[in-house]
C-alpha cells in the first residue's frame, strides 16, 4: 500500500474548491495509506484527527503567523513522521505554502512531490504575492514528478513557470448525490415566497467568495440595467461571505436595487443546490478563474450558465452550447446574456440539456477519483 504525505495549508472544517477535492478524491481510494500536515487556523480545532480516510495533523497555535511559518513547521514533523511510516511521495495541494513544504521535504528526504494547481488567482495578483521568494517559486513548478492541473489554463501556467516534466490534467468534480434534482414545482413555490420573489421574476444566482476577483459588483450593477433598461423582472440570490460584502450591499443601494438583491450569507455545502436549482440562470463574472466548480455545480441541476472567458471556464463553457459568455467588467454584457436566455426559452431548454450532460459525462467524482488513481500509481 502506497503511503501518502499530502501537505494543505487548509482542511476541514475549513471548506473551500481545495479541500472539497481532497476529501472526495481520498474518501473514494481506500487503498492508499493518507497523512496530512495543515495549518490550525483556530486553537479549538483538534491537533490530530481522522477524517475520512485521512490521518489530519494540524500545526501551529490558531495564530496569524502559523501559516507563515507552516512550510517550515511542517517539513520538521514530516521528516520525523518520514522515520517510521516512510512515505512514497507527497502530495502538495496548490503551490504556494504547501508547495514550499513539499519542495523542502524533497531536499531533506529525497521524497519526490506530485504538485496539483489549483489557483484561479490571476498572474499580477501572484507576481505581488512572490516577487520577494520568486526563485523558490518558480521552483516548486519545476521539481515535481508530476504536476496535476484542474485546466487547460493553469497547464500554460505551469508551462510559463518553467516546468518541463509531466503534466496531467484532471478537474474537479460535483457530488452528484448532492448537486441533483430535487425541488418539486410545490417546494419552489414555497422558497420564493420564503425569500419574497414574485412567479414573474427571473431568478439569477451565484455561489461566490464575496471578492474582487468573482466580478460581482459588475453583476450586481447589472441588475439596474435588466430592470430598469431592459424590463425583465429580477431577483439576484448571493450565496457567500468575504471582504467585499459590504461594499456590494451599498453599491445595490446606490443603484436603486437593494430590493432585487437577495444576500443570504454563507450557507452549509449541502443548503447549496436547493437555491442553485430555485433559480433560472447562475452567473460568476470572474475575473480569474482556475476551474469553477460551482459552475458545473449549477449545471448538474439543469441551472443554465453565464460566465467570463477566462481562466478554466471556457473548458466546460462552450457559448451557446452548454453556457453564455459575458465580457470582463462590462455588466451591459451579462444584462444581454440574461436577456437572450429569457427572450430565447428553445436556447435556454438545449444549454440546460447540454449543460447536465457534460457534467455527468465528465465530472463526477467517481470519474475523477479513477483518474488520480492512476496518477497516484503512477507516483
Amino acid at each position: 500500500m502506497k503511503k501518502i504525505l499530502i501537505f494543505s495549508i487548509a482542511y476541514h472544517p475549513f471548506v473551500g474548491g481545495a479541500e472539497v477535492a481532497i476529501k472526495e478524491i481520498t474518501d473514494r481510494l481506500p487503498d492508499f495509506e493518507y497523512y496530512m500536515m495543515t495549518n490550525k487556523f483556530d486553537k479549538t480545532w483538534n491537533n490530530k484527527e481522522k477524517i475520512g480516510n485521512i490521518n489530519v495533523i494540524r500545526i501551529g497555535n490558531g495564530k496569524k503567523i502559523d501559516k507563515y511559518l507552516f512550510p517550515f513547521r511542517a517539513v520538521g514533523y514530516a521528516a520525523k513522521l518520514h522515520k517510521t511510516v516512510k512515505f512514497d511521495f507527497s502530495w502538495s495541494m496548490m503551490a504556494f505554502y504547501a508547495g514550499l513544504a513539499s519542495l523542502f521535504f524533497k531536499g531533506k528526504s529525497k521524497v519526490p512531490y506530485l504538485l496539483t494547481l489549483q489557483s484561479g488567482d490571476s498572474d499580477e495578483f501572484l507576481k505581488k504575492r512572490t516577487w520577494f521568494w520568486s526563485y523558490f517559486y518558480k521552483r516548486i513548478y519545476r521539481e515535481p514528478k508530476m504536476t496535476q492541473v484542474i485546466s487547460k489554463f493553469l497547464g500554460k501556467r505551469s508551462r510559463k513557470m518553467g516546468n518541463k516534466g509531466e503534466i496531467v490534467l484532471v478537474s474537479n468534480g460535483v457530488d452528484l448525490d448532492i448537486f441533483k434534482m430535487t425541488l418539486t414545482p410545490e417546494t419552489k413555490s414555497s422558497l420564493k415566497k420564503e425569500l419574497n420573489i414574485s412567479e414573474d421574476e427571473t431568478i439569477l444566482v451565484t455561489t461566490s467568495r464575496l471578492a474582487l476577483k468573482n466580478g460581482l459588483d459588475d453583476l450586481v450593477k447589472s441588475i439596474n440595467h435588466l430592470v430598469y433598461k431592459i424590463g425583465i423582472k429580477t431577483k439576484l440570490i448571493i450565496l457567500g461571505t468575504g471582504p467585499d460584502e459590504q461594499k456590494l450591499k451599498d453599491l445595490a443601494k446606490r443603484d436603486g436595487v437593494a430590493d432585487n438583491v437577495i444576500f443570504m450569507g454563507y450557507k452549509p455545502y449541502n443548503e447549496l443546490p436547493k437555491y442553485v436549482e430555485l433559480a433560472d440562470i447562475f452567473i460568476r463574472p470572474s475575473l480569474s478563474e482556475g476551474f469553477g466548480n460551482s459552475f458545473i455545480e449549477a449545471m448538474a441541476v439543469r441551472t443554465p450558465i453565464i460566465g467570463t472567458e477566462v481562466g478554466g471556464i471556457p473548458d466546460f463553457l462552450h457559448d451557446g452550447q452548454t453556457g453564455l459568455f459575458c465580457k470582463v467588467r462590462n455588466h451591459i454584457s451579462i444584462a444581454e446574456a440574461v436577456a437572450k436566455y429569457v427572450k430565447n426559452p428553445e436556447l435556454y431548454k438545449a444549454i440546460q440539456g447540454k449543460g447536465q450532460e457534460i457534467v455527468l459525462e465528465k465530472y463526477s467524482w467517481n470519474k475523477i477519483a479513477k483518474d488520480m488513481d492512476r496518477v497516484f500509481k503512477t507516483m
